[in-house]
C-alpha cells in the first residue's frame, strides 16, 4: 500500500467535483483499506477513483506513471467486473483536475477541469469552505 495519509482534502474536493460535474458519487465508510477513494457513475459507466495530490505540475502520463505509480499499482490490484473503470485523479497545486483512465497496460487522460470548467463551482476554488 502507499506511505503517508490520503489526502482528505483533496478527496473532498474531488467528490465535490465529481457532483458539480454531474457523476452520481457513491461515497464508501468503512475500516478497510481500498484501494480507491469513491466511485462514480456517469450516464451508466462506473468507475472506481483514487485521488492523488501532486506538490508540482508534473500531468504528462511519463510523469504521472512514474510518480503516481503505487496508487495505479493499487487500482489494478483487485479483480472487478468487466464494464466498471478505474480512475486516477489528480490534483495540482494550482488546484486543477487531471483525470486518468487507468488500464492494464497504461493510462490515458480523460476530460480534465479545463474541459468541464464551470464558473459557479466552488469545489475547486481556493476560497472553497471544506
Amino acid at each position: 500500500m502507499t506511505r503517508g495519509y490520503k489526502p482528505v482534502v483533496a478527496i473532498g474536493e474531488a467528490q465535490r467535483k465529481a457532483t458539480v460535474w454531474g457523476f452520481m458519487l457513491i461515497a464508501l465508510v468503512t475500516e478497510a483499506k481500498l484501494p480507491f477513494d469513491f466511485v462514480i457513475n456517469d450516464r451508466g459507466c462506473t468507475s472506481l477513483v483514487r485521488v492523488r495530490r501532486l506538490k508540482y505540475a508534473q500531468y504528462s502520463i511519463p510523469e504521472i506513471l512514474r510518480l503516481c505509480a503505487p496508487e495505479i499499482k493499487e487500482l489494478r490490484e483487485p479483480k472487478i467486473p468487466d464494464g466498471i473503470f478505474r480512475e486516477l485523479w489528480v490534483r495540482g497545486s494550482d488546484r486543477t483536475w487531471h483525470r486518468y483512465l487507468v488500464l492494464a497496460d497504461g493510462i490515458e487522460p480523460l476530460e480534465n477541469e479545463d474541459d468541464q470548467l464551470d464558473e459557479n463551482d466552488p469545489a475547486g476554488s481556493p476560497t472553497a469552505d471544506p
